[in-house]
């Protein structure tokens, strides 16, 4: 699938098959995630791949609207060791998880960004660090789920680019 595609293609998804994606499905949405540019070239990203039912049901109670993880056959957990990209670990990881999402829809795979950071109190990051053992050098930016799509979602509206320019 051409970027283009692969771009209008992704939806946020929320309903899984049960069929687990291959680790060669999920190691190339990684890879892919790795090519994100980042301050200074830091790179401060590592990814957890979970898979353990328990775990992707606790993952699901990480806050509000993490429910749909419950059903995901996989969670990626994306963090950022904040010490590598002090400033910009934030966008240094966005930009990280959207390179992500785009290769898991030319995979034909799908996810949805479940939010955990939040910069007005660290609860969800404790929580998710807690469940998985992470260190407390990284910081916890979200869940993601990924599977084979059990749901079609109709074309996402988009703002015209004259909404959204001004030239």
């Amino acid at each position: 699938m051409e970027l283009s595609k692969a771009i209008e293609a992704r939806r946020s998804i929320r309903k899984y098959k049960k069929e687990v994606p291959s680790d060669d499905l999920i190691r190339q949405c990684i890879e892919a995630a790795c090519y994100a540019p980042s301050a200074h070239n830091s790179q401060p990203w590592k990814f957890v791949v979970v898979k353990d039912k328990e775990k992707i049901l606790g993952l699901s109670k990480t806050q509000p609207y993490s429910a749909f993880l419950a059903n995901a056959p996989v969670v990626i957990v994306a963090l950022a060791e904040e010490e590598k990209s002090p400033r910009h670990w934030v966008e240094d990881l966005s930009c990280a998880i959207m390179l992500l999402m785009l290769k898991a829809a030319e995979l034909g795979l799908g996810t949805c960004w479940n939010a955990v950071y939040s910069p007005e109190d660290q609860k969800r990051e404790e929580y998710v660090r807690k469940l998985l053992g992470i260190p407390s050098k990284y910081r916890v930016l979200a869940n993601i789920g990924l599977g084979f799509p059990d749901e079609k979602p109709g074309k996402k509206k988009v703002k015209s680019f004259e909404e959204v320019t001004k030239l």
